[in-house]
């Protein structure tokens, strides 16, 4: 699979296109994750980066990370991408 963008749409109907950034399967929760970026920025110059729980199979978003561990680990993976 080479996921490549995300597609959505914004409450005005807009559609909207996202740059993806990194695929992951997570072996301790046995889940799929998915980074992807709108490519703005925020107030502070940083660019703003999204994540998703997706199924590999469909590339259909789940649902967002929840705990802290998901977080953590994605946010090591991004610092591993972007050192």
């Amino acid at each position: 699979m080479n996921l490549r963008h995300i597609y959505g749409t914004d409450p005005n109907g807009n559609k909207l296109t996202y740059d993806v950034i990194l695929t992951f399967h997570n072996d301790n929760n046995n889940k799929d994750y998915v980074v992807y970026t709108n490519n703005e920025t925020d107030e502070e110059g940083k660019l703003k980066i999204f994540s998703s729980i997706y199924d590999p199979k469909t590339e259909v978003l789940l649902g967002n990370p929840v705990t802290k561990e998901e977080w953590q680990h994605i946010i090591d993976l991004l610092d591993e991408v972007f050192k």
